[in-house]
């Protein structure tokens, strides 16, 4: 069984966890074990996980806290996991789930996602086309049970 590790972008931290959470249902009624290494968001005000970046960085205790849960992700999760999962919902990827991507890429992991196309940008009216972030990703999974037969 491989260990994956999730990436994701904060404002999809409900979504996130849902699919992990199926993921592990999935694994369990199959009597797998699931080694998982999840991003650590933090519980904010309400709401300012959706967000853009640059109004969550006028909070000072996210900008306090964001630069060593981003480094603990790199550097440790992303480092030792077997396999990466860029959780890109409707394509987007935030600037630091895309350095995890490229991290990833560097590691030698193999990377899913999502979803198909790589969107970067801060809010819907900002978003283009990332096809270098493309050309990283392995393959398109995006059902839990999917991705668990290729963790087995």
């Amino acid at each position: 069984m491989k260990s994956v590790v999730f990436c994701s972008s904060q404002r999809f931290k409900k979504e996130l966890a849902e699919f992990i959470e199926k993921l592990k249902t999935e694994a369990a009624s199959k009597s797998l074990h699931l080694v998982i290494f999840d991003p650590e968001f933090e519980n904010h005000e309400k709401e300012l996980h959706l967000s853009p970046e640059k109004e969550r960085m006028l909070n000072p205790h996210y900008r306090n806290s964001v630069a060593g849960k981003v480094y603990d992700h790199l550097f440790r999760k992303v480092r030792i996991a077997d396999v990466c999962y860029i959780f890109n919902k409707d394509g987007y990827l935030g600037a630091n789930t895309n350095g995890e991507l490229f991290a990833a890429a560097v590691l030698g992991k193999t990377i899913y996602a999502h979803s198909e196309r790589t969107l970067m940008g801060n809010y819907p009216g900002d978003l283009y086309e990332e096809p270098s972030s493309r050309k990283l990703i392995h393959e398109i999974v995006n059902a839990p049970h999917e991705l668990l037969k290729r963790l087995i």
